[in-house]
């Protein structure tokens, strides 16, 4: 006795196609039956996180507008934090503008005396950037003198000028990266 074998209907892949008695809507097919929607994986699926904890983060950094106004808004307040960004963008700012007025200076032919008012001008606020920036590392601004030492005492300053704030309050405000 011979059997003879069908050819079987080729299946179609599993996944969502359109149902023929409603094309507006899909049909999920898993391989062997069609559903309304797809079965549960067989393995084990990790627990979602709750949403509160992905939290849009605080911004880490500040444009250099904001940071000059920041800086120039608070022209001789040494008390504070400040944060990384905003030190050294002011510094940016400061440098670009320092250079011009040099520039400018020579070609008025009013030699270094432009750049000299400038820098008279912008002192007091970079001082007080950076001391509020040694504040955000938790050291006091005396640490400023540091530099005074010749050859390392500029480069340890820079070292601190470069560290992470603090994070959280300390003894000289709230992080200015929470507030």
């Amino acid at each position: 006795m011979t059997t003879h074998a069908t050819p079987a209907t080729p299946q179609p892949e599993p996944g969502w196609y359109p149902d023929p008695s409603n094309p507006s809507q899909l049909r999920y097919w898993d391989g062997s039956a069609w559903t309304a929607q797809p079965a549960q994986p067989q393995y084990p699926v990790a627990p979602a996180y709750p949403a509160q904890q992905y939290s849009q983060p605080a911004q880490d950094s500040m444009s250099l507008p904001d940071a000059v106004r920041t800086c120039l808004t608070k022209y001789v307040d040494f008390s504070g934090r400040a944060r990384r960004s905003e030190y050294w963008w002011f510094a940016l700012s400061i440098f670009i503008v320092y250079l011009v007025a040099s520039l400018l200076g020579r070609a008025v032919n009013a030699g270094a005396i432009l750049a000299d008012l400038v820098g008279l001008g912008l002192f007091l606020p970079s001082l007080a950037v950076a001391v509020r920036r040694l504040h955000d590392t938790n050291r006091s601004g005396w640490f400023y003198l540091i530099s005074l030492i010749p050859l390392v005492g500029g480069i340890i300053l820079i070292v601190f000028l470069c560290q992470d704030s603090v994070r959280g309050p300390n003894r000289y405000g709230p992080s200015p990266k929470e507030a």
